[in-house]
């Protein structure tokens, strides 16, 4: 019970001091790049990359193609590699600025 409790307010705690970071993806360059594969009529998407620093919850801006403004999409889920440290895996969402 005790370890439950601790467990809890570890997220607690976690929740309140996150503030999400936005990552600017769109100038490809080596060591910063992705690979893209949209689901759901482009509302999720599976992402394959390489940099440091992304967290769930973190926004990714991307360029919109067609046309030149771009386009966010949120972390929802994130593993790193444990043989590439700057590569990770992430599977994001749709994120429209309010």
């Amino acid at each position: 019970m005790k370890v439950q409790a601790m467990k809890i307010l570890s997220r607690l705690l976690l929740a309140i001091t996150f503030e999400p970071k936005t990552h600017d993806y769109t100038q490809r360059a080596w060591g910063h790049d992705y690979t893209f594969k949209t689901k759901d009529k482009g509302l999720t998407a599976k992402m394959e990359g390489w940099g440091y620093g992304i967290s769930k919850g973190d926004f990714l801006l991307l360029p919109h193609k067609g046309n030149s403004g771009n386009t966010r999409f949120q972390v929802r889920k994130i593993e790193y590699s444990s043989r590439v440290p700057d590569m990770w895996f992430a599977d994001v969402n749709f994120a429209p600025r309010d």
